[in-house]
């Protein structure tokens, strides 16, 4: 069809992403052109509709000096460290300067892989904000040119003395109610509408860490930690090895306005940058409006650690305290006498989640009921070991 108030709208073509045991591919647009994400690299093919005859060219090999690709090699493979419980009790000799946790720009967390999946959802976005603001005011037109015309018709005075005035308010009317029904056309066909498709392999252990990511949003208390600094224990009276500055967050099993996908998939707020999007194959970062990142989900480490807290806050409903120790602690954790009200403080046992990627990714949680990670950490392992990670013949890697 063609558009007559907006000449330079761009349909943006859908995108199916497939995920097997050999990892993750994608197509982007259909005939005449399709652009092929997949572990061989980008691959694109031109046809001519109704003659059988197409091209295709590869514009990139993936390299083969360990640069990110979409298939899973054991060495990138995502996985859990074991929870070992270990109280931070051991000295630091020098205090450190503050360690900011974040990621970096999303400029550079993109994975290289999937930059031309990015593309497509920064065109589109770019698109539907420039059509929003356009609809909106085309809103306002047509609901002023609908009252302007619609008073004339339902008199009987001015539509017949004046009617040059009114076959244009008529016009006007029709006209605005026609801009706005073009501009939410439009807007319909800017959604990059994603067709995930997985094979059973990999489905059933998605959606079972999906279940398990849903009882982990559950915890009585989530932090986000923004920051870390060492401790000396001796100069600052306390057997806490670390400082660190942290927020409550929320996570929750949703969904991202930048694809339109029919299943929720697990996002995780973020006080110190981009939430995270945890899709089937791919993670997206979404720090703004307009900055995201999209990173290979084999490029993501995600490691769990246990730990004994000092919990100057209230102890959550759900955590276990496994000690107690002092305001101001001598250093084999006894109470230091020398200070007047020196009161006792709860060791909480607690669990954090890391996540690192090659190209930047550094975001550290804390939750309040170790078991809950766990069970999510079972099931990220066996989504994980979903893929075909190892030789012929060869036993898949996984945590012991």
């Amino acid at each position: 069809m063609s558009w007559r108030f907006r000449k330079s709208f761009k349909v943006i073509p859908g995108v199916r992403l497939n995920l097997s045991r050999s990892g993750l591919s994608a197509s982007i647009g259909g005939a005449p052109i399709t652009l092929n994400i997949g572990q061989h690299g980008l691959v694109g093919t031109a046809s001519l509709p109704g003659t059988g005859i197409s091209y295709r060219h590869k514009f990139g090999a993936v390299p083969q000096d360990g640069s990110p690709a979409l298939s899973l090699p054991p060495s990138s493979a995502p996985s859990f460290i074991p929870a070992i419980p270990a109280p931070q009790l051991h000295p630091v000799p020098v205090i450190q300067p503050i360690q900011e946790i974040r990621s970096a720009s999303t400029e550079l967390l993109t994975s290289q892989s999937l930059q031309a999946l990015k593309q497509v959802i920064q065109t589109a976005y770019e698109q539907r904000e420039d059509i929003k603001a356009q609809l909106g005011f085309a809103r306002w037109d047509s609901v002023d040119a609908g009252h302007k015309y619609a008073d004339w018709d339902s008199g009987f005075l001015f539509k017949r003395l004046f009617k040059k005035a009114f076959q244009k308010r008529k016009y006007d009317a029709e006209m605005t109610r026609a801009r706005v029904q073009e501009l939410e056309e439009q807007l319909r066909l800017t959604t990059v509408a994603a067709q995930i498709e997985m094979s059973k392999e990999q489905a059933e252990p998605y959606f079972r860490m999906r279940d398990e990511f849903a009882g982990l949003s559950e915890c009585a208390a989530i932090w986000d930690k923004k920051s870390r600094r060492s401790v000396d224990q001796i100069r600052e009276r306390t057997i806490a090895n670390e400082n660190i500055e942290r927020q409550r967050v929320r996570f929750d099993v949703g969904g991202c306005d930048l694809i339109a996908w029919e299943q929720s998939v697990p996002h995780l707020q973020n006080a110190n940058g981009g939430d995270l999007f945890v899709y089937p194959g791919f993670i997206l970062y979404r720090a703004a409006r307009h900055a995201f990142s999209v990173i290979d989900f084999h490029e993501v480490t995600v490691t769990a650690k246990m730990i004994n807290f000092v919990e100057n806050e209230n102890v959550p409903s759900d955590s276990q305290v496994v000690g107690q120790t002092w305001a101001k602690a001598n250093k084999d954790g006894s109470q230091d006498r020398r200070f007047v009200n020196n009161y006792q403080i709860p060791l909480v046992r607690y669990i954090e989640l890391t996540l690192k990627s090659t190209s930047g990714l550094w975001e550290a949680f804390q939750f309040s009921d170790p078991a809950r990670l766990e069970r999510f950490a079972k099931a990220w392992n066996a989504f994980v070991t979903s893929f075909e990670s190892q030789a012929p013949g060869e036993k898949p890697q996984g945590v012991n």
